[in-house]
């Protein structure tokens, strides 16, 4: 059987310091993707998540101050984003004619790249029950920022309604 993933979109209802505390959380998320991705493109694109966590975990803790959990995502954010650069290349070979009027495919990778990429938008991946939770009988969000966890109430249009019954069998993710 299929898995089948569903985006859903809920709208919060924040303050201005709630929102100060989103713009924190996901600039300093987005800075210490930015950081990951330079250690990958400097050091011969190590696509495995485990070695550049192993190689950069305390340091994006010390230096950015996320929560273990962010941590985590940020690494994965990132080396999933290299890989989808991979297969991209990889589907479109540079093609060139030569002097002898053929044409020639060569394979791209990775080293084709003249600079990391960048992590422009601010964002962050939170993990259910880890960074966010329903709450208060499913009227409120429990969300993880860098301070502090706060609660935020939500609008859930009708369509995902039946997501939110406990016997339905759909799980929540990132």
């Amino acid at each position: 059987m299929s898995e089948i993933t569903k985006t859903m979109k809920l709208r919060l209802y924040t303050d201005n310091q709630i929102d100060d505390l989103f713009t924190a959380l996901t600039n300093r998320y987005a800075s210490a993707c930015n950081c990951i991705s330079d250690y990958i493109f400097d050091n011969g694109f190590p696509l495995s998540y485990l070695k550049v966590h192993k190689a950069l975990y305390r340091t994006i803790r010390k230096e950015f101050e996320l929560k273990s959990q962010l941590t985590i995502s940020a690494f994965k954010t990132v080396v999933a984003r290299y890989k989808t650069v991979q297969e991209q290349l990889e589907k479109k070979p540079y093609k060139y004619k030569g002097d002898d009027g053929i044409t020639y495919y060569i394979q791209r990778t990775l080293e084709w790249l003249w600079r990391p990429i960048h992590f422009m938008r601010p964002q962050a991946d939170l993990v259910f029950n880890r960074d966010y939770s329903f709450v208060c009988g499913l009227n409120e969000l429990s969300i993880n920022t860098l301070g502090k966890r706060i609660h935020v109430k939500f609008s859930l249009p009708r369509c995902f309604s039946e997501y939110f019954d406990k016997n339905s069998g759909w799980k929540f993710g990132t």
